[in-house]
């Protein structure tokens, strides 16, 4: 059920760091295959993933360095929990 739903998506790294501190998007680095839904709740006790507003499922090598281009929006990756078949990966849009 779940491979039903992956897709590939394009992603970047964060690079290095410009003259106010922020680190850099790269150019399109490559593509993922990863399933990601809209999470219904928010999980206030762990910080590592408090703002996620995003999930996604992968079985793809993925850190959280990587901003995935989830149609118009820009994900970045917040957490990776590599337990288990699949990662679990929290996302959170960028502004």
């Amino acid at each position: 059920m779940i491979n039903a739903d992956m897709r590939l998506y394009n992603y970047h790294t964060l690079g290095a760091i410009d003259a106010y501190g922020q680190p850099q998007l790269s150019e399109d680095v490559g593509s993922i295959k990863i399933a990601i839904n809209i999470t219904s709740q928010s999980v206030q006790d762990n910080t590592l993933y408090k703002d996620a507003s995003y999930i996604g499922l992968t079985k793809a090598a993925i850190t959280d360095a990587f901003v995935i281009q989830y149609g118009e929006e820009r994900l970045k990756v917040l957490y990776v929990n590599p337990l288990g078949r699949y990662k679990q990966v929290f996302l959170k849009e960028m502004v």
